[in-house]
């Protein structure tokens, strides 16, 4: 056709050679999603410069986020987060299409190991374009005063291009650069908990006006996007309320103006808040930060108060112990207090998707939770996932909580005093997030029935109950 000049048939011999997939990868089935592999395989990223800036970065993340890494160095931020043990809760991709799992690094950059799915990169910025992104991490040559970024032109005389960068950081509503503060030569130690500049790099990377603008501080102010700048040793900001960059975090042991302020062509403000970074960003263990990035209680919980209903968030809680339920319950209280006490019991909606809870656990849980629903719940739904344990706590408590004559007539709709299958599957999914599969259904009428009565009802229902996950 008119879109194909000609085509050119490569010998099978030559296939490794001039086809591989990718610039260092001849064929790997582990990167094509034929292969799942353990992540715990991958090796963990030596403490360095690239470790530190991403460490610093990874605190953005936030669970459930959908988020895009540039190559180079936000390629660390794939590595901390597998270290961290934070991959099954975040979507991490790339531009040429890979979705979730652990994006390959360095030569291998844009496939990803143990990916959910791969799609052609037209669709993937389709996405991207849309608005998909919670967050993106991208690298930076230069930044100037007003939070202006160059990527597209290494020198006066030396453009290599944008690629995917601009569509990937004017539609994103948080957006991360990562770059050192210095380059060419740039050397640092760390005792642990502190950095040290042993030698400073000859190449400033913030400076006066940068080559080109491939992103542009100002209007992303304008757009309300979030902008923040990492380096190895300090944190920026672009806000509206300062014309230049602000300084907002500084590295354990380095000085102030020797390390940072001289280090810039222009003058940032420094906020009057300013912050000591993480010291676990400098040491060589891993972070332990999972539990941090999920948030407090207070910080999972919602409140609508036209409605007087509260949402509250559990995924990525883990109960190990029974203080850790008395912890749980004691804190819930505390929030929803002042609410029940200005307007009465609150309606409640509870997410239990990627909670956990230890073996042995789950009576004093279904008693704590029971006596706060007695005394502050109107009314609570409850979705759960699999890493809820479903099977064993939703037995316990929603046999125990609902009288299920009532329920009965819940579902009864009609009032005609039997429940047709889609009367059973409308109210087994409103009260209980249950889509009921035919082999459940059978469970209530043996497959023989058109209609359910009260007592097949009764006994489907437990059965369905204690085998949902």
């Amino acid at each position: 056709g008119p879109f194909v000049d000609c085509v050119v048939v490569v010998d099978e011999k030559d296939h490794d050679s001039l086809h591989g997939m990718s610039y260092y990868t001849h064929n790997s089935p582990s990167l094509t999603g034929e292969l799942k592999i353990p992540t715990g395989q991958v090796p963990v990223m030596p403490l360095d410069i690239r470790k530190m800036i991403a460490r610093r970065a990874f605190f953005e993340v936030r669970p459930n986020q959908c988020i895009n890494l540039g190559i180079g160095l936000p390629e660390g931020v794939a590595s901390v987060a597998a270290e961290e043990q934070m991959l099954e809760y975040l979507t991490l991709s790339t531009e040429p299409g890979s979705f979730g799992g652990l994006p390959a690094s360095g030569h291998n950059f844009g496939p990803a190991y143990n990916a959910t799915s791969l799609m052609e990169m037209n669709q993937m910025f389709d996405f991207y374009d849309g608005g998909g992104l919670d967050l993106c991490f991208l690298g930076a040559a230069q930044v100037s005063e007003t939070g202006d970024v160059n990527v597209s032109r290494m020198s006066a005389n030396r453009l290599t291009g944008p690629g995917g960068f601009i569509d990937i950081s004017q539609s994103t509503k948080k957006v991360i650069f990562l770059t050192p503060m210095t380059t060419k030569g740039l050397q640092v130690t760390t005792n642990n908990k502190e950095l040290k500049i042993e030698a400073e790099g000859r190449v400033k990377k913030f400076v006066k006006d940068v080559y080109e603008r491939t992103f542009s501080g100002d209007e992303a102010v304008r757009r309300g996007q979030q902008v923040l700048y990492v380096t190895e040793r300090a944190v920026f900001r672009k806000t509206a309320k300062h014309s230049t960059l602000e300084l907002i975090e500084i590295a354990p042991g380095v000085d102030l103006q020797k390390d940072v302020l001289d280090q810039m062509d222009f003058k940032a403000v420094v906020s009057n808040k300013l912050k000591t970074m993480d010291t676990r960003i400098y040491g060589l263990k891993a972070m332990d930060a999972v539990c941090e990035l999920f948030g407090s209680l207070c910080e999972r919980v919602i409140y609508h108060p036209d409605e007087h209903t509260v949402y509250l968030d559990m995924f990525g809680i883990t109960l190990n112990t029974a203080d850790d339920v008395t912890w749980l319950f004691s804190t819930l209280r505390a929030i929803l207090l002042p609410l029940v006490e200005d307007k009465g019991p609150v309606d409640m909606v509870i997410n239990y998707d990627g909670f956990d809870i230890s073996k042995g656990l789950e009576p004093i849980f279904i008693g704590a939770a029971s006596e706060i629903e007695k005394e502050m719940y109107s009314s609570v739904k409850r979705y759960a996932g699999h890493a809820f344990k479903r099977a064993q706590l939703k037995e316990q408590m929603k046999i125990h909580e609902w009288d299920v004559s009532k329920l009965f007539n819940e579902f009864d709709t009609d009032s005609s005093g039997y429940l047709t299958r889609e009367q059973l599957r409308n109210g087994c999914f409103e009260k209980f997030n249950i889509r009921l599969t035919p082999s459940q259904l059978e469970m209530f009428d043996g497959g023989d029935k058109l209609n359910v009565d009260r007592r097949s009802f009764a006994q489907g229902f437990r059965e369905v109950l204690s085998t949902s996950g």
